[in-house]
C-alpha cells in the first residue's frame, strides 16, 4: 500500500493571516517614516551649521578689515543678534566676540568668535578662535 498525503488547497488568505500582514507592513511604513524624518533632521541641522559656519566666517573677515583699516577691532558689547529666515523659518543667531593682543607680538590679536542658536531640540553653539594682524 501507498500512502499518500493530501495537502488542501484554500480559495484565499484567512482573516488571521490578512490581519498579521498589515501589522507587519504597518510597523515597516512607521520604520521607514521615522528614519525619514531623522534624515530630515539632521538635514536641517547641518544646513543650519553651514550657515553658521558661513556666518562667522563674515565676521572674522569684517574684524580682521577693521583692524586692518582703522586699527581697531569692532565691539560687540553684550553680544549682537543677526535675525535670518532659512526654508521659511525665522532663525536668532546670537553673536560674540572676545578680543585679546599676544604679549609678545603686538600687532596680532587673538580672537574667539562664538555664535549660538536654538536648535531643533537644545540650544548649538560653535566657536572660532582665530589670530588677525594689522598687516
Amino acid at each position: 500500500m501507498r500512502a499518500t498525503a493530501t495537502i488542501k488547497s484554500s480559495d484565499g488568505l484567512t482573516f488571521v493571516e490578512l490581519m498579521v500582514t498589515v501589522v507587519v507592513m504597518a510597523i515597516g511604513i512607521v520604520m521607514v517614516y521615522r528614519g525619514l524624518l531623522t534624515a530630515l533632521d539632521f538635514q536641517k541641522n547641518t544646513m543650519i551649521r553651514a550657515y553658521a559656519m558661513n556666518l562667522l566666517e563674515d565676521k572674522l573677515h569684517a574684524a580682521q578689515f577693521a583692524y586692518q583699516q582703522e586699527e581697531k577691532i569692532p565691539v560687540y558689547e553684550g553680544g549682537e543678534i543677526d535675525n535670518i529666515v532659512l526654508n521659511n523659518q525665522p532663525m536668532r543667531f546670537h553673536f560674540t566676540m572676545e578680543h585679546r593682543p599676544l604679549p609678545a607680538l603686538a600687532d596680532i590679536q587673538e580672537v574667539t568668535l562664538t555664535l549660538s542658536w536654538q536648535g531643533i531640540k537644545r540650544r548649538q553653539q560653535i566657536q572660532k578662535h582665530a589670530y588677525i594682524s594689522r598687516f
